[in-house]
């Protein structure tokens, strides 16, 4: 970190890497903006910030990427399978403010990155899971199974 004013300034205003959410824009050095964060990775046992994944493609997760479900679906489905994701070490991280995460390398080194190698993260969506529940409710209080194998709908016998 430099010791200009923008760097001091940058210093007052950091944040903790669990405040760090989904659509958060990561930058290099320079300031240029190259992908946004799709998830950190932490070690929780020991309070331990060991990097984020960026997501630096193209599609909904950057058009709306503050709408969750959006995000996560096209950087869990299209992200991995295209190459999009990228791994930043938490020694590439200079800086986690409220308005992005600033890396220490420039644009030219972002193709270098490493793709994660791991399993895919999954996020659950409990909002979905509470409306699948309500919708197997309204189904049996309509007369309709529900067990998946058989019809939706009962016949009812004369």
């Amino acid at each position: 970190m430099s010791g200009d004013a923008s760097g001091s300034e940058e210093e007052l205003s950091t944040i903790s890497y669990r405040a760090v959410g989904v659509g958060h824009p990561v930058v290099t050095h320079s300031g240029e903006q190259f992908g946004v964060v799709e998830h950190v990775l932490e070690v929780p046992e020991l309070d331990l910030f060991d990097g984020i994944v960026v997501y630096t493609g193209t599609g909904l997760a950057a058009i709306h990427p503050k709408d969750d479900a959006l995000a996560r679906a096209e950087m869990l489905r299209v992200g991995q399978r295209r190459g999009w994701l990228r791994f930043v070490d938490a020694d590439q991280v200079a800086a986690i403010t409220p308005g992005y995460v600033k890396c220490t390398f420039e644009q030219s080194q972002v193709a270098l990155l490493p793709v994660p190698d791991g399993p895919p993260v999954l996020h659950p969506d409990m909002a979905r899971e509470d409306r699948a529940a309500t919708h197997t409710w309204y189904g049996q209080w309509f007369g309709r199974p529900s067990f998946a194998g058989r019809a939706r709908w009962i016949r009812k016998q004369n």
